[in-house]
């Protein structure tokens, strides 16, 4: 098996494993475990790329399933994983797209002066050193989708594509269940 089949083969692996959706409600770090079709937290698994270079990939991607939970709110989501830059020179993530958003957004998670936790963009994008990895875990950054065109539902996969410095990389990513905390939300100027 060539190096190009291995290293699709595994990008297929992930596609399985990474989906990029997660609720306003469901932010927040929580002991809880994601869970669906392809949860398992042993395996190392890597996105599938569709296009672009590859310079970036997503291991252990997943997107939080959204559910009638979210009937009377505007719908959204977010995507997890590890960033990993398979260059030798910095990438930076500065935005995104999905068929299944109208918007995607890069953000980070603050702890407000009263204690709670807040969501916001990400101000300068998500940098990632030479060879180098970028955590988004809940209660961290993440990238966050909004506007949802319809449900996205345990088990199944959903595209992500990724703007970054070496030019736009899409994303196969798996969406699973997960519980998450309550954070509320830091409008950005293109979102109300």
């Amino acid at each position: 098996m060539s190096s190009t089949t291995r290293s699709i083969s595994r990008a297929l692996t992930l596609g399985a494993a990474a989906t990029l959706v997660f609720t306003l409600t469901a932010c927040g770090q929580d002991a809880s475990t994601p869970t669906g079709a392809t949860a398992s937290t042993s395996s190392s698994t890597t996105s599938e790329t569709t296009q672009g270079a590859g310079a970036v990939v997503l291991d252990d991607g997943w997107v939080k399933a959204t559910d009638d939970a979210m009937a009377g709110m505007e719908p959204m989501t977010a995507a997890f994983g590890t960033l990993r830059n398979t260059t030798d020179h910095e990438v930076t993530i500065t935005g995104g797209s999905s068929p299944a958003a109208g918007m995607v957004e890069l953000h980070e998670t603050v702890k407000t002066d009263t204690g709670a936790m807040q969501m916001q963009p990400k101000a300068g994008g998500i940098v990632i050193p030479a060879g180098g990895t970028h955590l988004l875990e809940p209660g961290s950054d993440h990238l966050m989708l909004m506007k949802l065109t319809g449900t996205l539902e345990t088990g199944t996969t959903t595209t992500l594509t990724l703007s970054t410095s070496d030019g736009d990389v899409t994303l196969t990513v798996p969406v699973r269940a997960f519980t998450g905390a309550q954070e509320s939300y830091a409008p950005s100027p293109t979102h109300s």
